[in-house]
C-alpha cells in the first residue's frame, strides 16, 4: 500500500507518493535498521486499517492562536446529518493517478 501526500509549504504545493504504509512492511524489515521503531509506532496502528492516519501541522510566528485554528478547522466540517459520500463518487478526480507503477 503506497502512502499519498499533499505539502504545502508558503506558496510552494506538492501532491504526490510518499513512500509505502508502514502496515504493508515487514516488522523484521523494519526494526532491524531502526531499533524500536515498530513499537514506537503502535499506539497509532488501526486493528483494521494499519497505519492510515492524518496530520497537520502548522508552522508561523508566535503567538498563533490555536483556539482560533481550531474553531476555523471545526467550521470547515460537513454536518453528519448531510454527510453523503455517495453523491461524491462520480466527481471528477483533480489529482494525478495514484497508482503506485504512475510514482
Amino acid at each position: 500500500m503506497i502512502s499519498r501526500g499533499f505539502s504545502c509549504t508558503g506558496s510552494q504545493t506538492m501532491f504526490g507518493f510518499h513512500g509505502l504504509l508502514r502496515s504493508s512492511i515487514n516488522d523484521a524489515f523494519i526494526d532491524k535498521p531502526w531499533p524500536g521503531v515498530v513499537q514506537m509506532l503502535k499506539p497509532y496502528l488501526n486493528p483494521i486499517w494499519g497505519d492510515r492516519r492524518q496530520k497537520i501541522v502548522f508552522i508561523g510566528a508566535d503567538p498563533m492562536d490555536e483556539g482560533k485554528i481550531r474553531a476555523e478547522l471545526d467550521a470547515c466540517l460537513i454536518d453528519s446529518r448531510v454527510f453523503a459520500p455517495e453523491l461524491w463518487r462520480n466527481l471528477p478526480d483533480p489529482f494525478a493517478t495514484w497508482d503506485r507503477r504512475a510514482a
